[in-house]
């Protein structure tokens, strides 16, 4: 009877290439008796060779797609100034409110215009180069003389604006005189400087809107908030803010928002990721400076370009 080794296939590996490779280069012989023989140096290799390289495949992949994977920072931002816009009445004069605790938006019960306007510093809490991911505004609506829902829009402005000392007395739905360069609603900055169109500066773009109906907290927030941002970032020089705009087709649908001045101011919250740092350029290597001998062969060359034909015993030409 032959007593010889046979040899068959080894049992497949979890890799596919490890396992090709090892059932048809590094068999695992069998005894005729059907005991399994020790396992064959290639099966060793290739097992080795599979715990090493797939740490090191996992660790490649996550640290190309680190950057991608980041986390991104948040802040929270109140005003650095608000106002309300008073639809002017030249009997009352120019009314402001700008150390009040509210600003209005829409029309009063009496028929009247309320818009206000509020700023936040971009370029002084977010990092220059900073992407903007998400941008969403809180505001508390305090007062109102209906509960029916309406929309109140944000636009951005398009002119700076001011915010002097006046405050209002009361409920400040009238407003107070205005004061040194008050924003009202035909002056950016009383009493010097007017808004283009009376009732502000703004685009015709809506930033974002919001039904508002009862007393509460209410949010905006968009992609196009997400533009206004990264584009007062990108150049500070643009920021003027938003105009909040009420519902102005009807009496009764103004809404009181709560200012900077008051217990629950208006918070901007800003999703970003900081620029990456800059890498550091290598230092430059100085280079040698070539010496008559640094390339002997060339010096020769030279050398004997160099000197008469004579003395070679060459013939002279004419």
């Amino acid at each position: 009877m032959n007593t010889g080794t046979l040899y068959l296939p080894k049992q497949p590996l979890a890799d596919a290439r490890c396992r090709s490779h090892c059932a048809v280069r590094r068999p695992r012989p069998i005894n005729p008796d059907g005991a399994d023989a020790p396992q064959g140096r290639g099966y060793n290799i290739c097992q080795t060779a599979s715990k090493i390289l797939r740490p090191l495949i996992l660790a490649i992949v996550f640290s190309a797609v680190g950057p991608s994977l980041a986390i991104a920072d948040i802040v929270n931002i109140n005003p650095i100034k608000d106002n309300t816009l008073y639809e002017f009445d030249p009997a009352e004069g120019d009314q402001s409110n700008a150390l009040g605790n509210h600003f209005f938006a829409g029309e009063t019960a009496l028929g009247e215009l309320r818009r206000g306007v509020l700023a936040f510093d971009i370029a002084g809490n977010i990092p220059a180069g900073s992407a903007i991911l998400g941008v969403t505004l809180s505001l508390n609506m305090s007062r109102t003389p209906s509960e029916i829902p309406r929309t109140v829009e944000l636009h951005k402005l398009l002119a700076d604006w001011g915010e002097g000392t006046s405050v209002a007395p009361g409920e400040e739905g009238e407003g107070a005189p205005a004061t040194t360069n008050d924003a009202t609603w035909r002056h950016r900055f009383f009493d010097t400087i007017f808004w283009t169109s009376e009732g502000g500066d703004f685009s015709a773009t809506v930033s974002a809107s919001q039904s508002v109906g009862a007393v509460g907290m209410y949010t905006w927030s968009s992609s196009q908030m997400v533009a206004d941002v990264q584009s007062w970032l990108n150049d500070p020089a643009t920021n003027f803010g938003w105009l909040v705009l009420g519902d102005e087709s009807e009496i009764a649908t103004a809404k009181r928002f709560d200012t900077r001045e008051s217990a629950s101011p208006p918070v901007l919250t800003i999703q970003f990721r900081p620029a990456p740092a800059p890498r550091p350029r290598p230092t430059p290597r100085l280079r040698p400076t070539a010496s008559a001998f640094s390339h002997p062969l060339l010096f020769l060359l030279r050398l004997f370009a160099a000197l008469p034909a004579s003395r070679f015993g060459l013939p002279m030409s004419d």
